[in-house]
């Protein structure tokens, strides 16, 4: 693609995002479009790797200071304790796929779950169909997965995006999902860490009236404490200490969620 061509399609696509962006406004924060749009820009912002995802290096988040190095945590720490062979696994948020590759070595079956076809297409592309399943959901429900199918649900560099009543809502969806161990990995953003502020502060005035999809939510571990005990899974780790900026949770699903989800005042 020469110059002008390359030039002429950043121009189209970045008016492609401010009519999607125009016509979301009022209906809530356009993670799809985010999404969409960065896989879309990628190519050009990132030359020079191989697939999306591999600019994440846990830098960041005071994780790791390479891609191998940040890779090479989430399989020790996260991946090889918790999954075994015969397990079905499900990615919620698989992006490019960068994670779901790890995670594609220990499994069974993987299903890729994310909101933008455009990441899904760049999973694809890196992953394959062997053993791997895409669905594409709409950001409010987990459809498209069938009831009682998944042995452990990761979720990872997703739920930093996300509001905090929008990971409640996933929380009340998962345990219906799964089966056999009922296995969760969560890894959240904790605004209130040294990192975490940080990135407050160098976002906040991007996001006053609402929010871009692409950036952190504000988060804190003692919210997320109290949506898991809340919907009844079993905390069986935290661990804040391995990626500073943020926070990682092992649970155990419950086989439904039984308590009562609206209040009346």
């Amino acid at each position: 693609m020469n110059v002008i061509n390359q030039a002429n399609r950043t121009l189209r696509l970045a008016a492609d995002r401010l009519r999607r962006k125009q016509a979301h406004k009022g209906q809530g924060i356009d993670y799809e479009g985010a999404w969409d749009n960065y896989a879309e820009m990628w190519r050009y912002r990132e030359p020079n790797l191989a697939h999306i995802g591999d600019e994440w290096t846990g830098e960041g988040a005071g994780a790791a200071k390479s891609l191998k190095e940040y890779e090479d945590l989430i399989e020790t720490e996260y991946i090889t304790p918790y999954i075994e062979p015969a397990d079905d696994v499900m990615e919620i948020g698989v992006g490019g796929g960068r994670t779901a590759m790890l995670l594609k070595r220990h499994c069974h079956s993987l299903a890729c779950i994310d909101i933008s076809e455009e990441m899904l297409k760049a999973a694809h592309e890196r992953l394959g169909d062997d053993g791997v399943s895409y669905v594409k959901v709409d950001g409010m429900h987990l459809s498209g997965i069938r009831s009682h199918s998944t042995d452990v649900c990761f979720c990872f560099d997703t739920m930093v995006h996300l509001e905090p009543r929008d990971i409640f809502n996933y929380l009340t969806q998962i345990p219906n999902l799964m089966h056999g161990k009922r296995l969760c990995v969560f890894h959240h953003t904790n605004t209130l860490s040294d990192l975490g502020w940080q990135r407050f502060l160098y976002e906040w005035d991007d996001n006053l009236m609402g929010r871009a999809g692409g950036s952190f939510s504000i988060m804190t571990n003692e919210l997320m404490e109290r949506f898991l005990t809340y919907l009844g899974y079993e905390i069986l780790r935290q661990d804040a200490e391995s990626v500073p900026r943020d926070c990682v949770w092992i649970a155990r699903a419950p086989e439904k969620v039984s308590v009562p989800l609206k209040v009346t005042f």
